[in-house]
């Protein structure tokens, strides 16, 4: 069963120490070998699992610091990928469309390797806390399908579907031998769902929102099945820092997602990009879940106010149990904004107000 007694939490990413930043310029440009990387690296998840224990977090990560994007824990270890002529469209704060390159699948979707094993055997070798390990879901394959360079290999789009959900598969059912006890499976693209533009792009690009939705979060559930594992979703809009990918509230799919995903223990849903709508939804959530509330912006340098804070969760709590939320940031540290100290201001709020609400 899932401890609902764990009240602050880290999504996921969090931000790139100066080394570990000079450390990847030199190693790309064949200055630093392997050896001494790996090294750079551990110093790197040394120090964000010394933070994360030393303001109380009791589930951390490695602060994703072997990644160089969150997708590649996914994307390194899979074929059938190419960097070609297609971006995921942002929103800006302005209205305009911010395109972010990402790849794009090519041919057959098949694991080739297993980049998590090594980020959880390492920080599980430093860690006192318990550590947990993000995963991509498979539903992102929804962005890594290029109308023009995707059919070639999948005339039908769910097929790719299935065939990223079989290497996640095989990515959790390694950890799960390797004694992993905790697996995020993260699904930022279930938001594209809430925006009605985003919806009907989908559909222009021969994917049906609805049955995405259905059979996605079928899939994510099935991933979810196995033994001695607790399982946590996170939902957001993304982490570009001067953008979102998608508008509406949680309204959209939050039946399908409370309902379809029954071995899903805990939530983590974004509430800070503009349109993310009102607690209400929480309402559907099975009363044996934990909703972590995502209410310390991962794209402001501001730090939330305890009050502000506190005040939500208690707005939050008219909809479900107040011991059965959390809190954490919206989404990863790691999107250019802050500087070492800025995230620790972040995650020690988080830990706080954690401390004031629960205890």
């Amino acid at each position: 069963m899932i401890d609902k007694t764990e009240h602050a939490h880290v999504v996921g990413a969090m931000s790139v120490p100066p080394f570990l930043a000079q450390a990847r310029k030199a190693r790309s440009a064949g200055e630093l070998g392997a050896a001494e990387f790996k090294r750079v690296e551990d110093r790197a998840v040394d120090e964000a699992i010394a933070l994360q224990e030393a303001i109380g977090l009791t589930l951390i990560n490695d602060g994703e610091l072997r990644r160089t994007i969150w997708i590649e824990a996914l994307t390194s270890s899979l074929s059938g990928l190419a960097m070609v002529s297609h971006a995921t469209k942002w929103k800006g704060a302005d209205g305009e469309v911010i395109e972010h390159p990402e790849p794009a699948v090519v041919d057959k979707v098949r694991r080739v390797g297993h980049r998590t094993a090594e980020e959880f055997t390492y920080a599980r070798s430093r860690a006192r806390a318990e550590v947990k390990v993000t995963i991509p879901s498979p539903t992102f394959a929804s962005a890594l399908w290029s109308p023009e360079h995707s059919p070639a290999a999948y005339p039908d789009f769910f097929d790719l579907l299935r065939d990223m959900a079989a290497a996640v598969r095989a990515e959790i059912e390694d950890l799960a031998q390797l004694g992993c006890k905790h697996i995020q499976i993260d699904a930022p693209d279930l938001s594209f769902l809430c925006d009605p533009a985003l919806r009907a792009a989908q559909a222009e690009q021969g994917i049906a929102s609805d049955r995405l939705a259905a059979e996605g979060v079928e899939l994510i559930n099935e991933l979810a099945a196995v033994p001695g594992v607790e399982f946590s979703m996170h939902i957001c809009r993304g982490n570009h820092p001067d953008g979102w990918m998608a508008s509406g509230g949680y309204d959209e799919i939050a039946e399908q997602v409370f309902q379809r995903a029954p071995n899903i223990d805990r939530f983590l849903l974004e509430y800070t990009s503009p349109g993310v709508g009102s607690f209400e939804p929480l309402a559907k959530a099975p009363d044996d879940k934990q909703i972590v509330l995502g209410l310390v912006s991962s794209k402001s340098r501001e730090v939330e106010s305890a009050e502000l804070l506190e005040r939500r969760i208690k707005e939050a709590a008219h909809y479900f149990p107040l011991e059965q939320l959390g809190l954490s940031s919206s989404c990863g540290l790691n999107n250019g904004v802050f500087s070492m100290t800025d995230q620790e201001d972040k995650l020690g709020i988080v830990a706080s107000v954690a401390h004031t609400v629960w205890g």
